[in-house]
């Protein structure tokens, strides 16, 4: 029998830890991440037993980031071939990690399993938080691999043991990147309306395979409306780039929705609706508007709109002055940090062999290594001033020179940009209002499918 805590209220030493370990990776992932938004926390019930379904695109980085911003503590299973190591091990078990074993990886130990299910029952009993990726796999793509079963089993199964009295809560939660594995990018948590497994106890006591099946279904349907699915990979580009027009254009062009991620579903309808040839002759002006900044050497788009001249140059000179008065600081940020960011990129680069795990393993081992770094460089600061106020000033300001120095480096390339876009104006007039006349004509060609 697989002996496991049950104990989930009690303030002891595991909590503590637990607790610490939160705190540590919330604070990781707001430093990791440009931009993190939480969107309808309320569905998460605080005073029912809950299972909570994210879809799973970047390995390990997906339960981090949902299980550290949310509030309710929770449990999670995990992949019984990540249990190997004792060392793990031990971390695992203050994560309130819990393993969860495949035929197709560990045949030998699935045995074990029925007292996995059993522990998840208790845990539901008292009340419990559960997280569970019902997809299986993880992969970087836009999609929703087809659900497993055994998700919708535990939840009927412990409902079942206590006359559908429970009232699990099964709660769908769409993790959308703007890209997994790139350092400051945004993560949008969309969390879906609760599921209740009781409104499913007839179909469960009619057919007890049927009712797993029927609210596996549901799952799936109600997973899929918090995250963006595209039938083919390579149509995330093109949302990309309309996005952006969209942000550099004419105000009177821009989209209805507020954040980033309501924004590429939104013009994810918009290029649905759009019909051959229709669709072709869309992609064939998106893809000649983007060949001719790149070919002139501009990655960035900025509002080069007529009559607006005089406001660019003084924003390029504006920016050309606080670029100025931030060297000093971004030159200080990049001696300090530029190493532990080559040592992290390129162990990650040379080690992982899965897309899906380079967020992740960027991540976890970029935490280790910029603490390491750290560390050494306050030891050497606090030898060299002997002070400790101004050891605990450089501790506090340390984190914030890193991020100032790649937000210096991203504003340093909209300069370059911004200044290319101005030569533009000046000796090339007539191709910067083609390019404008374009851009205005993509954006149009999408107004028209809306109306």
């Amino acid at each position: 029998m697989l002996i496991l805590n049950t104990t989930f209220d009690k303030e002891d030493y595991g909590i503590m830890i637990y607790k610490i370990l939160k705190f540590i990776l919330a604070y990781a992932c707001r430093k990791y991440f440009v931009e993190i938004t939480i969107v309808n926390e309320d569905n998460i019930p605080n005073d029912k037993p809950v299972l909570l379904l994210p879809n799973h695109r970047s390995a390990f980085l997906d339960p981090i980031i949902v299980g550290s911003q949310i509030k309710r503590k929770s449990n999670y299973l995990a992949r019984g071939e990540s249990f190997n190591n004792p060392v793990m091990v031990k971390i695992y078990k203050r994560l309130n990690m819990i393993p969860i074993y495949r035929k197709e990886h560990n045949p030998e130990k699935t045995h074990k399993n029925e007292d996995i299910f059993r522990h998840c029952h208790q845990l539901l009993e008292e009340k419990g938080c559960l997280m569970i990726f019902p997809e299986g796999i993880c992969q970087t793509k836009y999609i929703l691999a087809p659900l497993k079963v055994g998700t919708a089993k535990i939840a009927l199964e412990a409902e079942n043991k206590n006359n559908f009295n429970l009232d699990v809560h099964l709660v769908p939660i769409g993790i959308n990147f703007t890209n997994p594995h790139r350092f400051r990018g945004k993560v949008t948590i969309n969390i879906g309306e609760a599921i209740r497994a009781k409104d499913f106890e007839e179909s469960y006591k009619n057919d007890s395979w049927k009712g797993v099946e029927k609210l596996t279904n549901e799952i799936d349907k109600r997973l899929r409306r918090q995250i963006l699915i595209l039938e083919e990979q390579s149509q995330i580009n093109d949302i990309a780039r309309i996005e952006e027009l969209y942000n550099a254009g004419n105000s009177s062009l821009k989209l209805n929705a507020k954040d980033w991620h309501n924004k590429r579903l939104e013009i994810q309808r918009l290029l649905g609706k759009l019909k051959n040839p229709s669709s072709n002759a869309f992609k064939y002006k998106l893809n000649s508007y983007y060949g001719a900044l790149h070919r002139l050497g501009i990655d960035h788009l900025n509002d080069t709109q007529k009559n607006k001249g005089f406001m660019k140059i003084k924003s390029l000179f504006l920016r050309s002055v606080l670029l100025t008065i931030g060297l000093p600081i971004f030159i200080v940020g990049f001696l300090l940090h530029i190493l532990p960011f080559i040592v992290t990129r390129k162990f990650t680069l040379k080690v992982v062999q899965r897309i899906d795990w380079v967020g992740s393993i960027a991540f976890a081992f970029g935490l280790l290594v910029f603490a390491i770094f750290c560390g050494l460089q306050i030891w050497g600061f606090h030898k060299l001033v002997d002070n400790n106020w101004l050891t605990f000033i450089f501790f506090m300001i340390w984190p914030s020179l890193g991020l100032f120095t790649y937000g210096y480096l991203a504003e340093a390339v909209k300069w370059f940009d911004g200044l290319k876009w101005w030569q533009l104006g000046i000796k090339r007039s007539e191709l910067q209002s083609k390019l404008n006349d374009d851009r205005n004509e993509i954006l149009n060609m999408l107004q028209k499918v809306n109306t």
